[in-house]
């Protein structure tokens, strides 16, 4: 039922054209009346004879054969061929009454058929034309107990009975595409599929967003009360025990995904803007080398980047430029050369993060997918968590199983999973009223493995006042030149 529920617009479609394909049988075929007339057939009784009992299915063959058909046509003015297709006898049950019927396209002529048949066929059974001799030794004896009467609506089966039996073949045939197609997608269903083939727990379910709403990649900042920022900040939650499993020094977060398109960008850069509003100091990492765009979401144009510091150009200081997200910097790709890939080696990049590390409490490095570019490898090497975002309408489950065989090779400190493009709850605002209900991963939440609970160190201070990450679930320090504000109610406002 879960899964008609989701298919419920496909199933109302195939009933829709099952309706329609039983009205143009309908209009396709051409009308035609029937008449019947029905006719008793006795045994005559005789003296001094055994009575003879109708054989109804004799009867019937007499009823349509050569002799009443010519004697019908001759009435109608037709020939014997015409008639044989439009004329039929029927003997219903025990009983020995014979129908006669008579197909013909007008009701007039249908009746007009029907009583000729009928005639013809009493005439022929008493031996009408035969002398009384003959007609008083005749075993058996017919008459007309029902008139042909003029039929008022069309012969076969009306529009009343071929929409609603249209509807439900196209309802049947419906049902068994879907189970059909379900059975024969690879792609990832929902989160405890994506789950199973990660073999890891996904954190949060994304909920889709609408091409009007704008871009996906600045959700959080834009529409801080949607359904999808409500998700960035249950990820964020979440990812907390990964992060202060650290030991107090800054985490890197690598943001990667099997292919192109999957979200890893707007995942990325919205977990850096949700983690920034919780007080923490991040670094946002555009380090994908062939497709860069987070210099396009932030607005910051071309300028030094990951390149520029990894080959030596620049400085930590010049490529970690502040962005409209109070405690978030950026830093682009930079300029990009020929031997840029070659220097996407774990002893620069470890010598890199380091650098970033020390200036913030958490890291994270929007990578290129793991299809076919090695770069997402290497940076999983040097990262501490590896977040890996697929997309519930093209994240093919063996594409997912292979991308975490991938990042399991890397050996980063943990694997978690994101999925994007979940579809909204039917009944959204119900939570809190005037405001857009949670999306899925709100709901059931799958359980982190009891043995990563050992990776999260004791609360103490990191030696700046205050304990990593404390603006995720403790007070929030004020930072200079940020004043407390209340861009957000209360209801959704950042624990302070």
């Amino acid at each position: 039922m879960t899964l008609l529920h989701k298919r419920i617009i496909w199933l109302v479609i195939a009933m829709m054209a099952g309706a329609v394909g039983g009205w143009l049988a309908y209009a396709a075929k051409p009308l035609s009346y029937t008449s019947t007339a029905q006719v008793d057939i006795e045994t005559h009784v005789i003296e001094n004879t055994t009575p003879v009992v109708p054989n109804m299915a004799t009867e019937k063959q007499v009823a349509t054969s050569g002799i009443v058909l010519a004697s019908t046509a001759r009435a109608l003015g037709a020939t014997p061929t015409d008639l044989t297709r439009d004329l039929k006898a029927n003997a219903s049950g025990t009983s020995n009454i014979l129908s006669i019927g008579c197909t013909m396209p007008t009701p007039a002529q249908a009746q007009r058929c029907a009583t000729a048949a009928s005639i013809s066929y009493v005439a022929y059974r008493n031996q009408a034309s035969a002398g009384k001799t003959a007609q008083a030794h005749d075993p058996l004896h017919a008459s007309v107990v029902t008139a042909a009467p003029v039929p008022l609506s069309p012969a076969g089966l009306g529009k009343k009975i071929l929409l609603p039996l249209g509807a439900i073949l196209g309802s049947i045939l419906g049902i068994g595409a879907i189970f059909l197609r379900d059975r024969l997608d690879d792609r990832v269903r929902d989160r405890a599929d994506l789950e199973r083939c990660l073999e890891a727990p996904v954190l949060a379910g994304v909920p889709r967003i609408r091409r009007r709403a704008g871009s996906p990649a600045t959700i959080f900042t834009r529409a801080p009360l949607s359904p999808a920022a409500e998700a960035y900040r249950h990820l964020r939650v979440r990812l907390e025990p990964f992060i202060t499993s650290t030991s107090g020094r800054g985490g890197t977060l690598v943001v990667t995904s099997w292919g192109v398109r999957d979200g890893r960008t707007s995942a990325a850069a919205n977990l850096a803007t949700a983690l920034a509003h919780a007080g923490a100091t991040v670094i946002l990492v555009d380090a994908d080398l062939r497709r860069p765009s987070l210099h396009t979401v932030f607005a910051t144009g071309e300028r030094p980047g990951l390149a520029d510091l990894l080959a030596g150009r620049a400085s930590i200081e010049e490529v970690a430029i502040p962005t409209d997200v109070p405690g978030l910097k950026l830093v682009t790709v930079g300029e990009l050369t020929s031997r840029s890939a070659d220097l996407f080696e774990v002893e620069w990049l470890t010598k890199a993060f380091a650098k970033m590390r020390a200036r913030a409490e958490v890291v994270v490095v929007d990578s290129a997918p793991i299809r076919a570019i090695s770069d997402a490898i290497t940076l999983a090497r040097v990262s501490d968590i590896a977040v890996l975002v697929a997309n519930l309408r093209r994240t093919h489950r063996a594409d997912a199983r292979a991308a975490v065989q991938e990042l399991r090779a890397a050996n980063p400190q943990a694997i978690v999973g994101v999925l994007n493009n979940v579809p909204r709850p039917l009944r959204e605002g119900q939570a809190r009223s005037n405001v857009p209900a949670g999306p899925e991963s709100l709901l059931a939440q799958s359980s982190v493995p009891s043995a990563l609970a050992t990776m999260v160190p004791p609360r103490g201070q990191n030696g700046k006042g205050r304990t990593p990450l404390a603006g995720l679930t403790g007070k929030q320090e004020p930072r200079p030149g940020r004043p407390d504000s209340d861009d957000e109610p209360t209801s959704f406002r950042d624990p302070e």
